[in-house]
C-alpha cells in the first residue's frame, strides 16, 4: 500500500538498528501522549493530538519495516501482515 517493503529493501539499516529506532519512536510517542494528557513534568513540551498522531504513524512505519525486513518477498510481507493483523485484532476483540 505504501511501499513499506520496497523502502525497507533500499534502507541499509540492520534489524537491530530498526529495533532501536522503534524504541526511539515509541519514546517520542510516549512523550507526546504524556504532554497531551498533562502528566506531571511533561507540560512544557506543548504537544498536541496532531503530534500524537504523527508519532504514532512514525512508530507504525518503523514496526512495519521490521516486519518487512523479516520477510523474503513482498508477497510474504503482504501475507504475514494480513495474517498477523487478523490474528492480533481477533485476540484484541476477545479481551
Amino acid at each position: 500500500m505504501f511501499n513499506i517493503f520496497e523502502l525497507t529493501q533500499k534502507d541499509p539499516k540492520t534489524l537491530q538498528e530498526r529495533a532501536l529506532k522503534l524504541a526511539e519512536e515509541a519514546g517520542e510517542l510516549a512523550q507526546a501522549v504524556l504532554s497531551v494528557t498533562g502528566a506531571p513534568g511533561s507540560g512544557y513540551k506543548n504537544h498536541s493530538l496532531a503530534d500524537v498522531r504523527e508519532e504514532a504513524v512514525d512508530a507504525a512505519i518503523v514496526a512495519l519495516s521490521i516486519l518487512a525486513q523479516a520477510c523474503s518477498s513482498r508477497e510474504e510481507f503482504d501475507t504475514e501482515l494480513e495474517r498477523f493483523m487478523t490474528l492480533k485484532c481477533a485476540k484484541w476483540r476477545e479481551n
